[in-house]
């Protein structure tokens, strides 16, 4: 086998045709069009852009009290003022859950090694409508990693979490 040698720029790549022909076999070839979103479904750009810094201000604040709770030096009892009334029971529910899933994760490591506090990975807020704060937050200790998404929505004066979700 040889190699032949091609000078330089002799070489064309062209781009590849945005559909495949049809196969021999195929009478009518159909192709995917993905379906339009209703309108009700589009996301606005601002909402894509980021959020305010009032609403990040927010997220960030509720994200740290979160910290302190898997640390262990808050209970789930102390965020219930950040909770929104109705929902309160169910996010409190899910952070009891999480810290049980967190105690189960730390009793499995081995005695000797220090215990590690969970820190903030990464953290990226969304804000769909003024008021309304959409979070997703990447949480590690340095032996696993896990995330946290949730909603906060501003009454008056404060924001309450309306839904929360931890991934562990």
């Amino acid at each position: 086998m040889t190699a032949l040698a091609v000078p330089a720029g002799s070489v064309r790549i062209h781009r590849a045709p945005p559909l495949d022909p049809p196969f021999d076999d195929e009478l009518r070839p159909t192709t995917y069009r993905p379906a339009r979103p209703e309108p009700s479904e589009i996301i606005p750009p601002e909402a894509v852009a980021g959020a305010s810094p009032e609403c990040h201000t927010a997220a960030l604040r509720f994200l740290n009290l979160c910290l302190e709770l898997f640390n262990g030096f808050r209970s789930p009892g102390q965020l219930r003022p950040l909770l929104r009334v109705t929902e309160a029971n169910t996010v409190l529910d899910e952070l009891s859950r999480s810290l049980r899933r967190l105690a189960a994760l730390r009793q499995a490591v081995p005695a000797g090694s220090p215990r590690r506090p969970v820190r903030r990975r990464q953290l990226r807020t969304c804000e769909p409508r003024p008021g309304v704060a959409e979070v997703a937050a990447v949480l590690s200790d340095g032996r696993t990693t896990w995330s946290v998404a949730y909603r906060l929505e501003r009454d008056t004066t404060t924001w309450r979490c309306t839904a929360l979700l931890v991934l562990l």
